[in-house]
């Protein structure tokens, strides 16, 4: 009985044991949840760190360069002030607001010194020699000078609206490098998900941009053909066509202007496949002259190479993509038992899209169908007299 009564208090310990050993892995899951999400803030702060200099160097200059301008017009405001007195004794007031003029401008830095220097110092130099003159001529400085401010004010709102801009476009960049941030922490925890346009888009990757891997996985329509265009060209022509690919369009759009240059690596990459030595890279993806000339010749050229027909060029041109995916689709729904039963339809959304394109317009699959593609087309029936 002892025995049972020993065996019964071991199985009872046993099972307390198991309990804590539970409570303890709910504990320790805890724990661990914890520590990785203290990773992720640690992660962030360390992306902050980064950013807080470049913050607190931007806030700072901005701060001076508003207290210098400040007390510079301070000090202008005494000068009149003395001026218009037509007191005598006032002079040396104004003489030393002169002085005080002159340090500030001193110690004002970059632009903004350069700014208030082109306003201010012609109207320290009038005050200099109205104060020598007679009280007719003081009169007349005041006037001057009264002009003068009228200048310097515009110079003021100048700055500040500078400024302003500065500070939305700094807003503007960290939302940007927030938004990057974010999504390659989440491709690190295995959630991948391609930029939106207008950050992938953004200046600051205009490196990676142009330094990308070839895609050679993806099913988007543009990057397939592409692949499959190429397969049997010559090294010498991908180089000539890489020239072309990476020469940056006066009438892009973020979306062409990224298509270009995923276009562009897999041209590169079949290029050093073959042995060939590719072009060296741009060193911008955007180009200087987007005038309404340039934009015209551009136009036509796009509208004469889609007139051509079907060709290497053709597909290697990123703003034609989206009309390629237009005439695709309806293409696919043809019969293809007898394809010359629909031979008007496709000829005359060609020539529709063809106009479009030569006006300045990239029609992609995601519009409106364009008038030239009838809603009927697909439920035609070659047989019937038409």
């Amino acid at each position: 009985m002892a025995i049972a009564a020993v065996l019964d208090a071991v199985t009872l310990l046993r099972g307390e044991m198991a309990a804590i050993t539970r409570s303890n892995a709910r504990i320790e899951a805890g724990h661990k949840e914890l520590h990785q999400r203290l990773d992720t803030i640690e992660a962030a702060q360390a992306e902050l760190a980064n950013v807080a200099p470049f913050l607190q160097n931007h806030f700072g200059k901005t701060v001076e360069g508003n207290e210098a301008l400040g007390m510079t017009l301070d000090a202008i405001a005494t000068v009149v002030a003395a001026l218009a007195s037509d007191n005598e004794a006032n002079h040396a007031e104004a003489t030393a607001a002169r002085e005080k003029i002159l340090g500030h401008l001193t110690g004002a830095t970059g632009g903004l010194r350069e700014a208030i220097d082109a306003g201010v110092m012609p109207l320290t130099e009038l005050i200099d020699t109205r104060l020598k003159a007679n009280d007719a001529a003081a009169q007349e400085g005041i006037a001057d000078v009264k002009r003068g401010l009228s200048g310097i004010a515009e110079v003021a709102e100048k700055i500040i609206r500078d400024g302003s801009s500065a500070r939305e476009q700094a807003k503007a960049d960290l939302k940007s490098t927030g938004t990057v941030i974010a999504f390659t922490r989440a491709a690190v925890l295995g959630d991948h998900a391609p930029l939106p346009v207008i950050v992938d888009d953004h200046p600051m990757l205009e490196r990676y941009i142009l330094h990308q891997r070839p895609d050679l996985t993806s099913s988007e329509r543009a990057l397939v053909e592409w692949r499959k265009v190429i397969a049997a060209t010559s090294a010498e022509e991908l180089i000539a066509l890489l020239n072309k690919q990476q020469t940056p369009s006066p009438t892009d759009t973020p979306e062409s202007r990224l298509l270009r240059y995923r276009l562009a690596a897999i041209t590169r990459a079949k290029i050093e496949e073959r042995g060939g030595v590719p072009p060296l890279r741009p060193t911008t993806t955007r180009a200087t002259d987007r005038s309404a000339g340039t934009g015209y010749l551009r136009n036509q050229e796009l509208a004469a190479l889609w007139r051509q027909g079907e060709s290497t060029e053709l597909y290697a041109e990123p703003e034609l993509a989206g009309a390629l995916d237009i005439f695709d689709a309806l293409d696919d729904k043809i019969a293809p038992s007898a394809p010359d039963a629909y031979q008007p339809e496709l000829s005359a959304l060609h020539s529709d899209l063809a106009k479009r394109i030569e006006l300045g317009e990239r029609p992609t699959l995601h519009e409106s169908r364009p008038s030239a593609q009838p809603d009927r087309a697909p439920t035609i029936e070659p047989s019937k007299d038409r």
